[in-house]
Formats: C-alpha cells, sequence, structure tokens
C-alpha cells in the first residue's frame, strides 16, 4: 500500500514520524489498533475457515523504494469467517515485523488482500536464513531498478510459499506502513518458512532494514487457532 508523501524506516522521516508527516498520516501516531505486534500474548482460540485459492500467475515486480510491491495477473482469492477477499500485491519485510516474545525472524512477507467493501485481510508469513535454494528465493531476489517495475514471462506459483496447514494468529491491526489504516484482518502463520541466505542479502542491501516497531497490544485479544 503507498502514498504520494516520502516517509522512510529511518531518519526524520522514520516511523516515530509518521503521523506528523502528513494529516492522512494520523493514525500511525494515535491509532490504538496498530500493527506490527508481539503475538506471543496468544490464546487458543478456533481456526475459522481461512481458504486460498491462487492461481499460477506472471507476476510484476515495482520497485517503491521502501520494498518491492509484487502484483499477479490472473490473481487470486482468498475466503475467511464467509467473506472473500481478492489478492492484492505481496510485498517483504526484513527484519520480520511480528515478533514472538524475543524471536524476530528474517523476513516477513505479507500478501494482502481486499474485499469488495475495501476491507484489507492480510496474511503474514515469516522466513528464517538458510543455505540452500528455497521456493520464495526468486521473488525476494527481484529487485528492479529504482523506480521501475519488471514482468516475468515464467508463471509462478506464488501461494506455494505459504504454510496453509500451520496454525495462524489472528487478530485485528493496522497497515504497517503509511497511512498505518487500521481495521485490518491480520492472519499470521505461525510456522516459518525458509529463505536462502543468498536471496535474503540482496534483498536487504536494497532494503532493509524495513520493519516498523512492534506497536502496543492496547487490550485487544490475539488467538492461535
Amino acid at each position: 500500500m503507498t502514498s504520494g508523501i516520502e516517509w522512510s524506516y529511518d531518519g526524520e522521516a522514520g516511523p516515530q514520524a509518521w503521523g506528523s508527516l502528513d494529516p492522512a498520516f494520523g493514525q500511525c501516531a494515535v491509532g490504538r489498533a496498530q500493527s506490527p505486534i508481539d503475538l506471543s500474548v496468544a490464546t487458543r482460540g478456533e481456526r475459522g475457515d481461512l481458504a486460498l485459492s491462487y492461481h499460477l500467475n506472471s507476476l510484476t515486480f515495482t520497485d517503491r523504494g521502501t520494498a518491492v510491491g509484487i502484483t499477479a495477473e490472473p490473481g487470486g482469492v482468498m475466503s475467511y469467517l464467509g467473506k472473500q477477499y481478492d489478492f492484492v500485491e505481496l510485498h517483504f519485510h526484513a527484519p520480520a515485523e511480528h515478533t514472538i516474545g524475543e524471536l524476530q525472524l528474517d523476513l516477513e512477507g505479507h500478501f494482502v488482500h481486499q474485499g469488495s467493501d475495501r476491507s484489507i485481510a492480510v496474511v503474514g508469513v515469516m522466513f528464517a536464513a538458510s543455505s540452500g535454494d528455497h521456493p520464495v528465493d526468486a521473488l525476494v531476489a527481484t529487485i528492479p531498478p529504482a523506480g521501475e517495475s519488471m514482468r516475468t514471462e515464467r508463471l509462478a506459483d506464488i501461494q506455494r510459499v505459504i504454510p496453509l496447514s500451520s496454525p495462524v494468529y489472528r487478530y485485528r491491526g493496522s497497515l504497517t506502513t503509511p497511512p498505518c489504516t487500521e481495521g485490518v484482518e491480520w492472519l499470521v502463520m505461525q510456522e516459518p518458512q525458509l529463505v536462502g541466505a543468498s536471496a535474503l542479502a540482496a534483498f536487504a542491501d536494497r532494503y532493509a532494514p524495513s520493519n516498523r516497531p512492534v506497536q502496543s497490544l492496547n487490550e485487544r485479544t490475539v488467538t492461535l487457532g
């Protein structure tokens, strides 16, 4: 999710200043349901009827300065709690934005979905660096020139990097970048996946650090099921 106002992950336009950069970013400073959070507070709950149905896709990678936005044609669909959402984009943060106690993994992917009413649901997947090659590597290491886009000719199965059998952390939060819009349904997979060390290094060299600090829970409920 993007904005025309310049913001960053460090310096005078870093996370501590996002709320003052533009009136539209006010939620970043005063919101009471912000993301990311520490997930170690989760209590056991029902998994719900989460289902994903993606296609083999032609992908477009667009450099945004702070990350690469990955869009897909023809896309995919997610259903959750009886509601359908269309896949909008995938992007990554390094290191991971959500934490589990003292654990902060090396990378986090956000599969962003939008409902017909413009509501947002994000599936989060965390990754640990490892030797060898892994399914997510080509997504992480495809980096366009600054401000440009690249389209792949080869079809890709992006759903394969989501561990669908994993328990899921669920809570109500926000976008983790400006304008920090609240009301986002978060579904973060508990089971980490692997990312190749060389792919991660290529991404990190361009974009890390790109994680918003953990935000206050403010009496919200987090479930794991």
